[in-house]
């Protein structure tokens, strides 16, 4: 612990609850476990009004975010601009540290530059360093076969700003030390186990089987997880289980692949077996629900680090996900001990869930394995780690 409490801001577009991504929800659990060690703490971004969610915690909005941009649920470059251009608005009188994601880039050179000339360290966070991915992302359209490329620039310009650079995951640390030039630590995002942990001795335990909860993009290949649902459900485990349980699987979330993903199962006819629960209003709702789960799916193609299955580990949920190499999912599943990992494929999914499913002294052990990883995974360590990382480099900056 450093000699005095920290002043801290964080600078992000969004700010949890008014948006479910990965980042906010992070940069609110992080605020409220370190305005309980005392430190002072601004969230600022785009919010409706000011606010203090917790003690010690406030929010400081720049600008309102526009209701199509939270519909949405993807930003344009449009919006990126507008974020860096409400740089200037940032409240920085007292404070001693400031830390950012680095999404959606263009914050990043302005941000920078107000920081260096009042000498307040910048904490670049890299959640995910995409490279060639911007490719798959982006692909040829309207502006041309090349605007990837764009993207790509952009993201690797970025990579020199910040006083010190620290990632979510192995994957990411190694993608960003190999541009910057530089060691980059890992400084994980985390979970209160603890309330995780309670509100899963809740859980229904006649919910369907299997679980899967996030932003519905089409990188999460939640169309694949229904093919392969829908396979489970031509076997005799599969129709067993619905006898039993109503459904196969509960998605939970929202998103702009929400409407193609309704399609889907109408078109399929499967909403008997799949249990579409849209976005549910507090987190507090969605562990309960994913506690009441034999398995935890994430199929997704890209993960920077994979929230959902440290969460549903936490709650005692076994983890299944789909190999990918830009997936850092894998650091946090230990295959065969927490959960398993398979090939993106509808038919060896459905054949390991049919697998497992019919294996409960399998998935008893899996659960009791996941919730000891998940633990090491409690904000108040997560904390330690950043408090620790702010306080060197304030400490550094006043030498």
């Amino acid at each position: 612990m450093t000699e005095r409490p920290l002043r801290w801001l964080f600078f992000y577009d969004c700010i949890y609850p008014e948006s479910l991504g990965g980042v906010e929800h992070r940069n609110y659990e992080l605020a409220r476990e370190l305005g309980r060690l005392g430190h002072d703490v601004v969230l600022s971004g785009w919010a409706e009004a000011p606010g203090a969610p917790h003690p010690n915690v406030r929010v400081q909005p720049v600008a309102r975010a526009s209701r199509r941009y939270l519909t949405r649920g993807r930003r344009s470059g449009l919006e990126a601009m507008l974020l860096a251009s409400q740089v200037r608005r940032i409240p920085l009188e007292g404070i001693d540290i400031v830390e950012t994601a680095n999404i959606p880039y263009l914050h990043l050179p302005l941000l920078a530059r107000r920081c260096r000339r009042r000498r307040i360290p910048l904490l670049v966070t890299w959640h995910e360093h995409w490279g060639r991915y911007w490719r798959k992302h982006r692909p040829p359209g309207r502006f041309g076969p090349g605007m990837w490329r764009f993207y790509a620039l952009c993201e690797r310009l970025s990579l020199r700003f910040g006083t010190q650079a620290v990632a979510v995951s192995q994957l990411t640390a190694g993608r960003v030390s190999a541009v910057r030039g530089e060691a980059v630590d890992v400084i994980p995002n985390g979970i209160p186990f603890e309330r995780i942990r309670a509100l899963a001795a809740d859980a229904d335990t006649a919910a369907p089987p299997l679980v899967y909860a996030g932003r519905l993009i089409p990188e999460k290949r939640v169309d694949l997880l229904l093919d392969a649902t829908a396979r489970l459900a031509a076997t005799d485990i599969g129709r067993g289980l619905v006898n039993e349980r109503g459904a196969l699987l509960r998605i939970i979330g929202g998103g702009p692949a929400e409407d193609d993903l309704r399609g889907h199962i109408e078109r399929e006819s499967l909403s008997a077996i799949v249990d579409f629960a849209g976005r549910l209003p507090e987190n507090e709702d969605v562990w309960r629900a994913v506690a009441g789960a034999d398995l935890a799916v994430q199929p997704s193609a890209r993960e920077g680090f994979g929230l959902f299955p440290l969460e549903a580990m936490a709650a005692g949920v076994p983890v299944v996900h789909c190999r990918s190499a830009n997936s850092a999912v894998s650091e946090l599943v230990r295959d065969g001990r927490d959960g398993w990992e398979v090939e993106p494929d509808a038919r060896e999914l459905a054949g390991r869930l049919e697998r497992l499913l019919d294996a409960r002294a399998r998935l008893a052990a899996a659960s009791n394995s996941a919730v000891e990883r998940a633990a090491g995974y409690d904000w108040r360590q997560v904390a330690a780690q950043v408090v620790e990382t702010g306080s060197e480099l304030v400490r550094r900056e006043r030498t």
